[in-house]
């Protein structure tokens, strides 16, 4: 297996530990979760792309009988990764994905879906089949309702701060055709109080660059500041209570 990117992170390289595992059929579910646009989807599909792992990518909405039939249609794949899919809280879902993704009867993993209509007879569905696929469920945020699925695998936390964006950037920024000039932008002006600083956001500045654009007046955009949390990374505690007429020891006990 070829090694995945962001060596120096001990999350990724966490990550590509799981991906081996998981891809090499030694576990059955993997739940990848924290700060959005932070490579998690986009180091898995390249994983599973470089050692050819039969794979498929959804994220899409799903109802419980299009899920059923997702899970149906690709019950054979090594590996089916759901990527913040919308209708996973419903609770009709929630069970299909227990039994995906641990075994019940003879080492088996059976995944069944009961109905009155004839709507799986429409759909040339079983009321029940033998599921193969190993999960990899990938969330902003896991939901309430998932709890009882968390032991049935492994769960990463991703809730990166803005040192390690910036180290994810630099070793990200080749693979992603992120641009030099982008990547010093978010430096030199972003930092901790800055929202929707992810890959994609970088990836999008940067394609703005090449068309000869002015990419600075979209990264200002884009790259929203809480000015209270900013005020407070940016001024000392005399500057800070001036300015906002606060005391000095509301400033630390914010900060």
């Amino acid at each position: 297996f070829r090694r995945v990117l962001f060596r120096s992170n001990k999350k990724y390289v966490l990550l590509n530990e799981s991906l081996k595992a998981i891809s090499g059929d030694k576990i059955n579910l993997l739940i990848l979760r924290g700060s959005y646009g932070c490579g998690k989807t986009y180091t898995t599909l390249k994983y599973l792309k470089d050692n050819k792992v039969n794979h498929k990518y959804i994220n899409s909405y799903a109802t419980p009988l299009s899920f059923y039939q997702l899970l149906y249609e690709n019950r054979n794949k090594e590996v089916v990764v759901f990527d913040d899919i919308h209708g996973a809280n419903n609770p009709l879902v929630l069970a299909m994905f227990k039994s995906a993704c641990w075994v019940s009867e003879n080492d088996e993993r059976a995944v069944s879906y009961y109905s009155t209509s004839n709507k799986l007879d429409s759909l040339e569905l079983p009321s029940s089949f033998k599921f193969k696929a190993r999960v990899v469920l990938i969330f902003n945020e896991i939901l309430k309702d998932y709890q009882p699925i968390i032991n049935r695998g492994i769960t990463i936390s991703f809730n990166l701060n803005f040192e390690d964006k910036i180290k994810l950037f630099e070793e990200i920024k080749d693979e992603a055709d992120i641009e030099d000039d982008v990547l010093q932008y978010i430096k030199d002006n972003c930092n901790e109080a800055t929202s929707n600083l992810s890959i994609r956001t970088l990836v999008i500045l940067s394609k703005l660059k090449r068309n000869k654009q002015d990419f600075k007046i979209f990264a200002e955009e884009i790259l929203p500041k809480d000015e209270d949390k900013d005020l407070l990374l940016t001024m000392s505690a005399i500057k800070w209570a001036d300015k906002t007429g606060y005391h000095r020891r509301t400033y630390y006990k914010k900060k």
